[in-house]
Parts: C-alpha cells; sequence; structure tokens
C-alpha cells in the first residue's frame, strides 16, 4: 500500500478580491475531490490574491497510479481551471 502527499503552488490571475478567490478555491478543490477520490485542502497564502497552495493526499495498492494522478490533477487545474502550477512537492512512501 502506498500513500501520496502532494503539496502544489498555485499562480492565480487576474483576481480583484479574496472572495474571488475563495470561490475558485471552493470550485478546484469539490471538483478534483469527486473527480480523483482525494483528501484535498488550501494551505498557505491565505491573505494572498495571487497565489494559492494546496495539499493533496491519495492511498493505493499502486504507485504508478499515484504518479499519473499527479500529473493528471495538474493537467486539470491548468485546463479546466486556467491556472498555473509554479511548484509541486511530492512524497510517495
Amino acid at each position: 500500500m502506498f500513500c501520496l502527499k502532494l503539496e502544489l503552488k498555485i499562480k492565480l490571475f487576474g483576481l480583484n478580491s479574496l472572495k474571488d478567490k475563495r470561490s475558485i478555491v471552493k470550485n478546484l478543490t469539490n471538483r478534483l475531490r469527486k473527480k480523483y477520490n482525494i483528501s484535498i485542502i488550501e494551505g498557505n497564502f491565505n491573505d494572498s490574491k495571487n497565489h494559492l497552495e494546496i495539499y493533496i493526499s491519495s492511498v493505493s495498492k499502486n504507485k504508478d497510479y499515484l504518479l499519473d494522478l499527479i500529473e493528471q490533477i495538474e493537467q486539470d487545474i491548468e485546463l479546466m481551471f486556467g491556472l498555473e502550477v509554479e511548484g509541486e512537492d511530492y512524497i510517495i512512501f
């Protein structure tokens, strides 16, 4: 059994308020949670309109599945939401 812990730093564009950011974060986390059956929370940059950090975890019997999951999540964030993933940090144990 393998466990994934993933941190993603995401750049946001053109937001005028933290209320706009909250709407994006809520939509993003709910859609990813439902699509991939993952645990996801917002982390640092709570007061920033330009950046977002999310933490994701998942469990699988297959390590390759978790590596593919990372790529799929990043692609969805960039394509579905038009956001830019600036950095990633992950551990599979």
